[in-house]
This record gives structure tokens, sequence and C-alpha cells, in this order.
């Protein structure tokens, strides 16, 4: 899919960016919110403001007095145009400079991108009227701006979005409301088994579940209690997402894992989640132990069930 972006506003040489970095940076979250909402983007403009203009616009669509961060106007398309997405995004440059060094580690390009980012998001209907769904746009557009980082080569700012610091990232968008908690609990059914190839006589299946809490937008903490026949299990892990939001999840999970009179040690694993609602997913993962109690072995873990998130 190939979006047309128009970009029209002066850019200030301290914001970092060029008009062709933004155009680049626009098409391509127009494309990932696309691809989240099954609609097709045809035209987007990125009007580039300062605190005035985003004053006044914010007053002439919404009727709000005062500078905000991003808005977005959608219409509809006139024929003989194709149905789909045409939108303009109005980003305020000058909030992005005075709010970005208030961020450690945080640039004003970094912030003026994720206003763009949020912007493609409200093109495609998402909605952060609540706490949930304001929680949910905001990890995965910080997902969008790690991945454009990570696919445009700027290793340096990919790296501070990953793995900067939690209180920049946390704080790293002013959109008059504070970050949902996400808390979530999972039943599933798992397999348990040491590595051995064919010592699949071995395993045992059982059940357990899973409570957690984001910590960041994309990093949960996480109790484990599970049943394996007779062997009662507990952790306590870290998971890790890949990217934000999106219907499919990826991550990898670390922490530490045993059973009763068995096993005990750190683990690791990857997963994914297959989000089928805002609230409900399908989840599946597969780790390994490193009992460090006994003889040294693996213990290798696989579980698949269901994950509602509040």
């Amino acid at each position: 899919m190939s979006v047309e972006v128009e970009i029209s506003g002066r850019v200030p040489s301290r914001l970092g960016l060029t008009k062709a970095q933004i155009k680049k940076a626009m098409g391509y979250f127009a494309e990932r919110s696309a691809a989240r909402s099954g609609l097709v983007f045809h035209h987007v403009a990125v009007i580039v403001q300062n605190d005035k203009g985003s004053d006044e616009v914010h007053q002439g669509i919404m009727g709000v007095v005062g500078a905000t961060d991003v808005i977005t106007q959608r219409y509809e398309a006139m024929p003989p145009e194709p149905p789909g997405v045409y939108g303009e995004v109005y980003v305020n440059a000058e909030r992005a400079m005075s709010a970005a060094p208030k961020r450690k580690s945080w640039s004003p390009a970094h912030e003026f991108l994720l206003y763009l980012a949020h912007g493609a998001d409200h093109l495609s209907e998402a909605d952060d009227h609540t706490e949930k769904g304001y929680q949910q746009m905001r990890r995965r557009e910080l997902g969008w701006l790690k991945a454009f980082f990570r696919l445009t080569g700027l290793a340096s700012f990919a790296f501070l979005c990953v793995f900067g610091c939690p209180k920049a990232r946390a704080q790293a968008v002013d959109f008059e409301e504070d970050s949902a908690d996400a808390y979530y609990v999972q039943l599933a059914a798992a397999i348990d088994l040491p590595q051995g190839g064919s010592h699949l006589k071995h395993r045992c299946g059982g059940a357990l579940v899973r409570a957690g809490r984001y910590v960041t937008e994309f990093l949960a903490v996480e109790a484990e209690v599970g049943l394996a026949e007779n062997l009662p299990r507990l952790g306590v892990m870290g998971r890790w997402h890949w990217w934000g939001f999106e219907r499919f999840d990826p991550f990898f999970t670390f922490g530490a894992r045993g059973w009763i009179n068995g096993a005990v040690g750190p683990c690791g694993g990857l997963g994914f989640y297959y989000h089928l609602t805002d609230t409900w997913s399908f989840v599946a993962d597969a780790s390994c132990v490193l009992d460090v109690a006994h003889s040294p072995t693996v213990v290798s873990s696989m579980t698949i069930g269901l994950n509602y998130s509040f």
C-alpha cells in the first residue's frame, strides 16, 4: 500500500527533522494504522504548527480553547475518489520542543514523531476516551516509533525508545491524561517435560493461572501458580513485548520458576498474543528452566490459553 503524504508549514531547525523525514514517518505510521484497522489510507496532509496555530485549529475543529499536541481531521471520500481514509494531522512543533527537555533522554524529534503516530492512530478511528483505549493507543504508538527507528537505521534513537528511562517513556506524550495501569489474568493449559527428545514419557500436563501488571508500555511483571499432575508450580516472570499492541503481538519472558520438590532455576522463553478483542486474547508460549537445585538439567514448558486484560 502506498499512502500519499503532503507536508506543509514551517519545520523549525531545532526540531531536528526535515520535511522528507516527517513525510517518511507519516507514511510508515499510516501503513501501520491501516494494517491494524483494515482501512485503506489514500491521502494524509501533515500541517506543522506552533502554539498559536494549534489554538486556532483546536477552537475551529473541536471548540476547545488552547493549544494542544496533535489534532486530526478525517474526511469522507468524494466521488470519484475510492473509499478509504483521507485526513489532516495538525502537529504542534512548538509543543514538542518545549516538552522534550522535561524528559530525560528524549529529543524534540522523538516527541514530534510520537504526536504524528498518535494522529495516524486516530485517523483509523482509534479511541482514547477511556483509560483502556488510551493505554492501548499509547503502547501501540511507542511500538510503531521503535519499529520506525529500527527500520530507518537510527539505532541510537531505537535504543533510547526501548531501553531509555521508564519515567521518560511514561511521560513521553502529554495528551491531557495519565497512562492507565493495565492488569491481566491468564488461564492456560501447560505441558512440562525434561529436555531430551525421546524422553516424552516424562512429560506431565496440567493447568496454571497467571496474573500480571504492565509497569511500562512494553514490560509486564507477573506471578504464576500451576499444577502439573502432582507437582505444584510457582514462578515470577517478566514479559517484554517486541512492539506495541498489534493483533499479533510477540514477546519474550525472563525470570524464575520452580516445582515443589522439583526443578528450580532461572527461566526464559518466547511467546505471542493474538488479540481477539480489546480485553480477550489468545496466548501461547514456550520456555525453559535451568535447574540449579539438583543435577544440571533443563525443563521445558509449553502453555496455551486465554488472557483477559482490565
